[in-house]
């Protein structure tokens, strides 16, 4: 038999049992004594129960009240618990964010957005669409997605970007036993085999100038487009990629990679907001970004500081 009842009907039981009295109920519960008594006849008549003996000095609990009342309670706290839990959503921004971003920002940024977004505005859903970069303005024009976070687009009169931050490229290797820490001074003298991205990219251009410019020998190179891959593959071989320093976390990290930045001449990683030319933000995409931003600002400034303390800036 499923309850057909309010919560008033419940909510009015309780006290009635707990007071033993319909008139004191009534008080407690800011209601009548005859609107106490219309809710408490309504009960047993949807229960087909009696719930109350009504006697001169007030009124004495069933049996079948006493096995209600615990019933009662708990939906009542349960109810309570959950009206408490909303209080959390009261306040902030609401709506729905879908963001393309680049792997240089979803292996370390993303995640604590996230965190620090949902302790601020718990009512905004974030969509996270990870891709490599060119993909970018593609998923922007088709409305894949409402903005994305990548490298400034080549060509694309559709789509605007503006800074967000910007770091040095770093040779990524695989760390050796014995090493100081994820950092090394100076790139190895031996030719190297690279795993970068593809050469249409102009990240792919100023990494290989980056390069030329550091004297660094390349024996061979691979064609890879995924970041999480290409640090698999270093982690395990003898294979050494570039990457933002972003990308690397300094303490997690330190036992599986060592890292050389690209700093004097520099070679750096800008981060960009794009987005369609032909619309603005809404004030949620605004509030991820500025929460991305400072945590991305956060572990940028981090490795920074570590490069001037190794003297490598």
């Amino acid at each position: 038999m499923s309850f057909r009842g309010s919560l008033q009907d419940i909510r009015l039981f309780v006290a009635a049992y707990e007071e033993k009295s319909f008139s004191a109920a009534a008080i407690r519960e800011n209601s009548t004594q005859s609107g106490v008594s219309h809710h408490i006849r309504q009960l047993e008549q949807l229960l087909d129960v009696r719930l109350f003996a009504r006697e001169t000095a007030g009124v004495v609990a069933t049996p079948a009240a006493d096995v209600l009342y615990r019933r009662c309670i708990d939906t009542l706290r349960m109810i309570d618990d959950a009206t408490n839990r909303m209080t959390q959503f009261a306040t902030g921004h609401q709506g729905h964010v879908t963001v393309g971003i680049v792997a240089a920002l979803t292996r370390r940024v993303v995640a604590p957005t996230l965190l620090r977004l949902a302790q601020l505005h718990p009512n905004i859903k974030v969509h996270i669409v990870e891709t490599v970069g060119t993909m970018l303005p593609k998923m922007l024009s088709s409305s894949e997605v409402d903005f994305a976070i990548g490298s400034m687009p080549r060509g694309e009169p559709s789509i605007r970007a503006r800074p967000l931050v910007t770091v040095p490229e770093c040779l990524v290797l695989r760390a050796t036993a014995g090493s100081p820490g994820p950092l090394v001074s100076r790139p190895p003298d031996a030719p190297l085999k690279l795993a970068l991205p593809k050469p249409m990219s102009d990240r792919r251009a100023s990494i290989m100038a980056g390069i030329a410019a550091r004297g660094i020998s390349v024996e061979s190179e691979r064609q890879i487009d995924s970041p999480l891959a290409t640090l698999d593959l270093v982690g395990r071989s003898d294979w050494a990629t570039v990457m933002p320093s972003l990308v690397i976390d300094p303490v997690a990290d330190a036992q599986q990679y060592a890292i050389y930045p690209f700093l004097k001449p520099d070679v750096l990683c800008p981060l960009m907001l794009l987005e369609r030319t032909a619309s603005v933000l809404t004030s949620e995409a605004e509030v991820f970004l500025e929460v991305l931003t400072a945590e991305a600002q956060s572990a940028a400034d981090a490795w920074m500081v570590r490069f001037a303390a190794a003297g490598l800036n």
